[in-house]
């Protein structure tokens, strides 16, 4: 495991504006959180949709001043390799893990400026709940990736 190698694992911390309504996405959340379980403290806070400037002003407080990656479409595509690169430099750095994806308008210019990072799923659109189990699939395939698992192929 992870923690086996490199000691103790930070946060991973996911900020998504708006609640998840889907039954569908809620389960295939929870299965991807329980996996995930085992490789890392992970959460999800959820920021009410309440237009994007007052979203802007509750990420960046939960932010609080450290490095964060947005997910939007025109940031940089990895594929899953290069993101669980990216997992692994972060832990080994012992830096935090934030990731912040906007709601259905999208996220604030304030918000994509000051990000570390800009990733993109894909440059199609996706319902909001289908992000979060995207990126948590891809969150629990890096670690296996990191940890030689047969996961990912």
């Amino acid at each position: 495991m992870l923690d086996d190698c490199y000691g103790d694992i930070n946060m991973i911390k996911i900020i998504a504006v708006g609640r998840i309504k889907e039954d569908y996405s809620k389960s295939a959340i929870a299965n991807y959180l329980a996996r995930i379980k085992h490789y890392a403290k992970l959460e999800i806070n959820e920021v009410p949709e309440q237009g994007m400037e007052k979203e802007a002003d509750k990420i960046l407080q939960l932010i609080d001043g450290r490095q964060y990656a947005v997910l939007e479409v025109n940031g940089r595509q990895l594929d899953s390799p290069e993101f669980a690169e990216l997992i692994k430099q972060k832990t080994i750095n012992n830096q935090d893990i934030i990731f912040v994806i906007g709601g259905s308008d999208g996220l604030s210019q304030k918000v994509i400026s000051q990000a570390a990072q800009k990733l993109s799923l894909s440059r199609m659109t996706f319902a909001h709940g289908m992000c979060r189990v995207f990126l948590l699939e891809q969150i629990y395939r890096a670690f296996t990736i990191i940890n030689n698992q047969k996961y990912h192929k």
